[in-house]
C-alpha cells in the first residue's frame, strides 16, 4: 500500500477535527458541571434576586450591557483569583456568547461557589433592557 501526500493529509485533518471535537466535549462537560443555562425569560424574571455579572472586556460592558449588571472581565479572573461575590446568592454570567462565561463559571466552581448560571445565547442574543454608552453620558 502506498501513502500519498494526499493521505496524510487527510488521516490529519482526520485527527484534528477528532481533537477539536474531544475539546470542545471536554469543555460543555465541564460548564454543565459548573453552572445552568438560563433562557432569556428565566433570567430576566429571576435577574433581582441575583449578582448579574458581565465577564465581557471594559470596553465591550461601557460600550451596551444588561442593565444591572456588573462588569469584571474574564481576563481578571484568569489571571489570579477569583473576585469577592457573595456565596449566599445566585451568580448569573454572561458574555457575547457563552464560551468566557463557561469559564468563569469553571473558576467560581473551584473557589467552591454554587448557584451559577448563564445566560443562554449570552449578550449577543439578549432582547431585554441593556444600557447603552450614550445612555450613560
Amino acid at each position: 500500500m502506498r501513502i500519498t501526500f494526499g493521505t496524510v493529509l487527510w488521516a490529519l485533518l482526520f485527527i484534528i477535527l477528532i481533537g477539536y471535537a474531544i475539546f470542545w466535549l471536554y469543555n460543555w462537560m465541564k460548564r454543565k458541571d459548573a453552572a445552568t443555562m438560563l433562557s432569556q425569560a428565566e433570567f430576566d424574571q429571576t435577574k433581582r434576586q441575583a449578582q448579574v455579572i458581565d465577564v465581557r472586556e471594559s470596553n465591550d460592558y461601557h460600550s451596551a450591557h444588561i442593565v444591572g449588571a456588573r462588569n469584571i472581565p474574564y481576563s481578571t479572573v484568569s489571571q489570579g483569583g477569583v473576585p469577592g461575590l457573595n456565596k449566599k446568592q445566585p451568580i448569573y454570567l454572561y458574555d457575547n456568547g457563552v464560551t468566557m462565561a463557561g469559564r468563569f463559571a469553571n473558576k467560581l466552581k473551584a473557589a467552591g461557589y454554587d448557584n451559577i448560571y448563564i445566560l443562554k445565547g449570552g449578550f449577543a442574543d439578549w432582547t431585554g433592557k441593556t444600557k447603552r454608552r450614550e445612555e450613560e453620558e
